[in-house]
């Protein structure tokens, strides 16, 4: 069981450095687009609180699993449209356990009837390594890998651009800008590339009918590999409900498919991504997401206007 985990790990290194992400992939990328991009946060002009959970290369020991938290609001009581959103990216990679906190600022204002926004993040990189159960085999002295426990962290920023219509959406960010570098102890360090990540996506109703198709795009690159994501998106609404499913191809990657409900300010959804390499589907990847969202009426700023009414006694 530990030489298979040592395996793991070890493919599992080659396999980020290929992809050259430390962010995880979510299914559900259109749900958390304030996660890819800073300027997103607020764009619902709603509290909006989610957690996106993926459990991925099911079937494998000690394979990945991520787990992520964000809430984002418009800031009372503020003149303009400010916003502000916090979040929490905690992913487990074998023996290694890196967790991404990040503040994300937007600032947003009207633009060719819709609304344009920018935005930056500033976050926390956090990497831990345990090495208590790795076996070296006779390179058990290999003063490159730790044989306890290894941790670091060091500050990053990104920023972004978000443009909404109410036909359609579309933003570009970078994250991890600075290239943060985390030194692990004396002897070890972990380099965190950026990356670039571009979404659009539209709303179209079909007329006279309860149905509106909702195609979605995402890139994300480093510019030395790149991942595609065309989502093809159905909901249908009654009695107040909003149901939803469809699929996204990934050219090279995978298929994924998904469906969920949105009702009472609720949002429910799974997803589960085949991979179209040797794999397999039984080795696929599950995605979860679970999103509230409330109505920030109380705090608009302008005044309440009354009669003045004068009692006579």
């Amino acid at each position: 069981m530990k030489k298979w985990l040592l395996i793991f790990v070890l493919n599992f290194c080659v396999f980020t450095a290929v992809d050259a992400q430390f962010d995880v992939h979510f299914t559900h990328y259109w749900q958390l687009k304030n996660f890819y991009n800073p300027a997103a946060a607020g764009e619902s002009d709603k509290m909006s609180a989610y957690m996106a959970y993926g459990n991925q290369l099911s079937g494998f020991d000690n394979n990945p699993k991520s787990t992520l938290l964000n809430i984002d609001a418009p800031i009372p009581f503020v003149r303009g449209d400010h916003n502000l959103g916090l979040g929490v990216l905690n992913d487990d990679i074998g023996l290694f356990t890196n967790q991404h906190l990040y503040i994300n600022y937007a600032y947003g204002f009207k633009l060719f009837g819709g609304r344009l926004a920018v935005g930056a993040q500033l976050g926390l990189v956090n990497c831990t390594f345990d090495g208590g159960d790795l076996i070296l085999g006779g390179e058990s002295n290999d003063p490159a890998f730790p044989s306890g426990k290894a941790d670091g962290n060091t500050f990053d920023f990104g920023a972004g651009v978000f443009y909404k219509h109410k036909h359609f959406y579309a933003g570009i960010s970078g994250i991890h800008l600075n290239a943060p570098l985390v030194l692990m102890g004396e002897k070890n360090e972990i380099q965190v590339d950026p990356y670039y990540n571009f979404t659009a996506g539209g709303n179209i109703p079909i007329k006279n009918t309860l149905i509106t198709v909702q195609p979605s795009l995402q890139v994300m690159t480093d510019f030395v590999s790149w991942r595609t994501d065309i989502t093809a998106r159905g909901t249908y609404s009654y009695d107040e409900k909003e149901y939803f499913g469809g699929f996204t191809y990934s050219p090279g990657t995978s298929v994924a498919l998904f469906i969920g409900i949105e009702m009472m300010n609720i949002t429910a959804s799974y997803g589960y991504e085949l991979f179209t390499s040797g794999i397999g589907a039984k080795n696929g990847s599950h995605d979860i997401f679970i999103g509230y969202s409330m109505n920030l009426d109380m705090f608009k700023k302008e005044k309440n206007k009354h009669n003045s009414i004068r009692i006579l006694q």
